[in-house]
């Protein structure tokens, strides 16, 4: 009974393969905030829908994913981006954090 009680914790070592996927991408966040970022999921939504993904760039693929691409603030912000793509069932491919030529 009480490995069932740890398995449904959130920190248990049994994860599904998005929550490591969030997590892995928000484990080396810097403390000074955000930054710019490129999402890569997979379906499209049609540009209507940035200013409800947080001001982010959509960008369509030719293969039926997406690329979201913008600054983010900080950790919470980007947190809740990835919160609004699952809700919608988009299928969270990679986040990267992307360097800014100055």
């Amino acid at each position: 009974m009480a490995n069932e009680q740890d398995e449904s914790r959130p920190d248990s070592k049994v994860m599904d393969k998005k929550d490591r996927n969030v997590r892995a991408c928000c484990a080396d966040f810097s403390h000074s905030g955000g930054g710019l970022y490129e999402i890569h999921v997979r379906g499209h939504l049609d540009s209507k829908w940035s200013d409800w993904l947080e001001g982010l760039e959509v960008k369509l693929l030719d293969n039926g994913e997406m690329i979201l691409s913008g600054t983010i603030v900080d950790q919470a912000a980007l947190m809740g981006v990835l919160n609004k793509l699952n809700r919608l069932n988009l299928t969270l491919l990679s986040v990267s954090q992307v360097n800014q030529l100055k």
